[in-house]
């Protein structure tokens, strides 16, 4: 093909719609993401079709649902399974598909699990993978020393000044007879949610106490604890955690500013689809919920999605993250592209998956080791599903049916069985709710994937998803 618009697609992790201005944060809030949709566009109903990080990268990345492409169902604890995924799934990767057109393709995550340690490097002819450079949160005495060391100095980001900096890199160094597609990957508002400062702007005291709380309620087993049976963190932890939050937000929106003004002095903003977008949110306490686990709550689905450049994305309908592959494909003129649309519906789905099959001794192992009754194991394998059209969301777990009206229910405090006065007042949307579900694919867990080792034999990549609160 001849040359196309370049693409900057950037993920910030675990990003929730409703911090930025466009989705209801308050003005002033992310001011460069607010400029970025008045001269492109905002779409209101964005969606991710999963909770969690590996899932929805594999579906940004392949245009498929999770339970069609296996990027991610079941794979906690087994990154061997997600890379064996994702080279099956090579020739429609995204990055592979624009390399083989003619595009310069590079990658950098700050997430390990988006890292050529998990496999989601295939496909780009150059991939960076940036450590934190933060201590651990518990262990020896020492390490927890450097803990609070480090939370009271807040002079550690978790990668964006590197990012940054490698950005301008290739600006510089891009071959210019080629577009380049870049893909960005930010984990600054992820947990445990210390940005460094100015943006961390408390007292010495209070940035200690930010510091002591991540180590004690954002961890894996207090995390998992929290959505199994609710959590016992304190009102002013959580109003701290919630403010550094979204300092971390502001803190990325002032990072966008200075590399869309990179963009614009090399001349080549103009001519650049970028994409601002994330791969899920957050839950910081609603409804007993922490972090992004074992829910697929509107906090953790909808997602914000800016753009702006030569390309416009669809108008005022429901946008799913397993879509850009197929837009970007569309908007840049590829031929004969695989990721083709599905007439069947325009809906949003998303699935969950349980890190564990029902009779899987590690669930019963787990429950015991974090403490917790064999009473919880139903809600610790639950495999479910949604689809939503942004007004009505229709899950199905097993065979049954549960039905939220989100514009009466919004924060979706109450599910009840889809009955005659449902089917009365949403008889249309609940068809297309149903055969999105229907196309979308079976319900019970995925294949003999959970067969495999749960070890991860690499120290530093474990030691990252420790650090993440993922093991």
């Amino acid at each position: 093909m001849g040359a196309g618009p370049n693409i900057l697609l950037i993920v910030l992790d675990t990003a929730r719609a409703d911090a930025f201005e466009p989705y209801g944060a308050a003005a002033g809030a992310t001011p460069t993401l607010a400029q970025l949709a008045s001269r492109g566009a905002a779409v209101d109903q964005a969606y991710s079709p999963a909770c969690w990080t590996v899932p929805s990268h594999g579906a940004m990345f392949t245009g498929l649902l999770p339970r069609t492409s296996q990027i991610g169902p079941s794979a906690h604890g087994r990154p061997a399974r997600i890379t064996e995924m994702i080279n099956a799934s090579e020739d429609r990767l995204l990055s592979s598909v624009l390399t083989a057109n003619g595009y310069a393709t590079a990658g950098v995550s700050t997430n390990a699990w988006v890292s050529p340690r998990i496999g989601f490097d295939r496909g780009f002819e150059t991939f960076t993978f940036i450590e934190s450079q933060r201590n651990a949160m518990s262990g020896s005495w020492k390490e927890r020393a450097a803990w609070a060391w480090q939370s009271l100095r807040a002079r550690v980001d978790d990668g964006a000044t590197a990012v940054e900096d490698l950005l301008s890199t290739w600006l510089v160094e891009r071959n210019q007879q080629k577009p380049f597609f870049w893909f960005v990957n930010l984990i600054e508002c992820h947990s445990p949610y210390l940005p460094p400062k100015p943006y961390d702007d408390l007292g010495a005291l209070d940035r200690l106490r930010a510091g002591e709380e991540a180590s004690e309620y954002l961890t894996f087993v207090a995390l998992t604890r929290a959505c199994l049976v609710g959590h016992d963190i304190p009102e002013t932890a959580l109003r701290r955690m919630r403010y550094l939050y979204q300092r971390a937000i502001r803190l990325l929106d002032d990072w966008l500013a200075r590399v869309l003004e990179g963009l614009d002095r090399a001349g080549v903003l103009d001519e650049t689809i970028v994409i601002v977008t994330s791969d899920h949110g957050e839950n910081f306490g609603e409804n007993d919920l922490m972090g992004h686990g074992y829910s697929l709550d509107q906090r953790l689905i909808r997602v914000p999605f800016v753009t702006s450049g030569p390309w416009s994305p669809p108008g005022d309908r429901v946008v799913s993250l397993a879509e850009i592959p197929r837009l970007l494909g569309d908007a840049i003129g590829l031929p004969d592209h695989p990721w083709q649309a599905d007439p069947r519906y325009d809906v949003a789905v998303a699935q969950l998956d349980s890190p564990c099959a029902p009779d899987d001794p590690y669930a019963l192992e787990a429950l015991r080791e974090f403490g917790l009754s064999e009473a919880v194991l139903p809600r610790m394998v639950r495999t479910m599903s949604c689809a939503t059209d942004g007004h009505v969301k229709l899950f199905r777990e097993g065979t049954t049916e549960t039905i939220i009206d989100l514009d009466d229910d919004p924060l979706e405090t109450t599910f009840v069985p889809v009955g005659r006065a449902h089917e009365l007042r949403h008889g249309n949307v609940l068809t297309r709710l149903r055969t999105a579900l229907d196309a979308a694919g079976a319900l019970e867990a995925t294949g003999d994937a959970d067969s495999g080792p749960r070890t991860i034999d690499d120290p530093d990549l474990e030691a990252q998803l420790r650090l993440l609160g993922y093991i």
